[in-house]
Parts: C-alpha cells; sequence; structure tokens
C-alpha cells in the first residue's frame, strides 16, 4: 500500500503529513487545505517561498544502511 506525503507551508510553519491514499481523498474532498496551488515540481527548496502551497509525493520513507569493507588486514 502507497503511502503519500503532504508537504505544506502555512505562515512560515513547514508541515509533513504521511497519509494513506483514502485519507488524501478525503481531504481533497472536503477542500481540507483550502484554496491553495499544488506544486507539480519544486522550484524552490525553502518552503517559506511557496505561499500557501502544497507538494504532494507518492512513496516511502527510506533509510540509508551503512555498507561495511575491509580496510586493513592483519595476522598473528
Amino acid at each position: 500500500m502507497s503511502s503519500y506525503f503532504i508537504i505544506s507551508n502555512s505562515d512560515g510553519d513547514t508541515t509533513v503529513d504521511k497519509i494513506s491514499k483514502e485519507e488524501l481523498l478525503r481531504r481533497l474532498n472536503e477542500s481540507y487545505y483550502g484554496n491553495v496551488e499544488y506544486k507539480n515540481q519544486v522550484e524552490e527548496s525553502d518552503t517559506n517561498y511557496w505561499g500557501e502551497g502544497v507538494l504532494i509525493i507518492k512513496g516511502e520513507i527510506v533509510v540509508p544502511e551503512p555498507i561495511e569493507t575491509v580496510k586493513e588486514y592483519d595476522i598473528d
């Protein structure tokens, strides 16, 4: 099941919500976010310049995992 990340800015405060498709559709259909601009790309990485813009991203959170490699050997 896919998750949707809603990134929004309002009055200088950025929020990120992880919600289901069903919840996203419910919010969109009830105008939960109000009269906002839905972003189709990230032109400005600083959300303070988005105005009341909302960015919706479909995906999952990933966490990088370290890969350990041998850097040196030792013997008795």
